[in-house]
């Protein structure tokens, strides 16, 4: 007959249990604040590119600044909105929509409508399409300023942040929309990233001929990955060490392109795609030596 008498746990198992509650509830906690001990890190200088599927939208954050640099399709404009909402923008400094095309100014107006803005940077070239106007009346009824930067214009926001527009020239005009896209260098903490918008292969090289010290620690892959960017010329000048394409999953255009892929990984560019890994926050490190941001 079985004993009806329960046997009472000794000492050392009641130890190492109350000691693995104790870590499973650490963890836990671990795990709970760590979402938001990193955002509010990432907040003070990080560039954030975020996951828009086959579209792009990176975000700026510096001190008490924000920069958005395109915003996605319109789609997906819901999903720019609560991003910025959950890394605590209420305000943006300025917004840069690089080019005329739906998958890079369609989530825009929906930015302009819930965070107020500064300024809002376009080319000179516009487009006759309800997403564009959209967009304008947008800026318009928030009070936002519209501006066409011109080259070698310099916008300084938040702690030391400097973004300097490159190209294109004032009133030009091209055959292909992406050739039109503004290109603008990041420059923070000795840190730079260069943004390219959709520019295509005469975009780089005519910037390579007025701006040949492109040297960045990021690039922002031009049009998405395409093989009608990213110029041998353009990516030896650049030199970066990580590059970041935003493109979404199993896209209708082959983005990224696998020569564009083999041309990054031959220079032992570390790749980024937000297709494979989701939004990327690169951090702005602080110099060694240089006061805090």
């Amino acid at each position: 007959m079985l004993s009806q008498e329960r046997r009472r746990p000794s000492r050392g198992t009641m130890l190492c249990f109350a000691a693995f509650t104790v870590f499973v509830v650490c963890y836990e906690v671990f795990l709970w604040f760590s979402g938001g001990i990193v955002s509010a890190s990432a907040a003070q200088s990080a560039v954030h590119f975020i996951d828009v599927g086959q579209g792009d939208c990176a975000l700026i954050l510096s001190g008490e600044d924000a920069v958005l640099i395109d915003a996605g399709l319109g789609t997906t404009s819901e999903r720019v909105t609560i991003y910025l909402q959950d890394v605590g923008v209420s305000r943006l400094t300025a917004a840069i929509a690089t080019h005329a095309h739906e998958d890079h100014i369609g989530g825009m107006a929906a930015v302009l409508r819930q965070f107020p803005t500064d300024t809002l940077y376009l080319p000179s070239q516009t487009a006759n399409t309800r997403t564009y106007a959209s967009m304008l009346d947008a800026a318009k009824a928030s009070g936002t300023q519209v501006l066409v930067p011109v080259p070698g214009e310099v916008l300084r926001f938040g702690a030391g942040a400097e973004m300097h527009f490159l190209a294109p020239p004032p009133d030009s005009v091209y055959e292909n929309l992406n050739d039109s896209s503004i290109i603008s260098m990041f420059s923070q903490n000795g840190q730079r990233i260069l943004f390219t918008g959709d520019a295509e292969t005469l975009a780089e090289t005519e910037l390579l001929a007025t701006h040949p010290d492109l040297a960045c620690d990021v690039l922002k892959v031009a049009h998405h990955g395409s093989n009608t960017s990213s110029t041998n010329a353009f990516l030896d000048a650049a030199a970066p060490r990580i590059a970041v394409i935003s493109c979404g999953k199993y896209n209708d255009y082959g983005h990224p392109h696998p020569k564009t892929l083999e041309k990054l990984r031959a220079r032992g560019i570390e790749v980024h795609c937000t297709a494979d890994e989701g939004t990327y926050i690169y951090p702005i490190i602080q110099e060694e030596g240089a006061n805090a941001a």
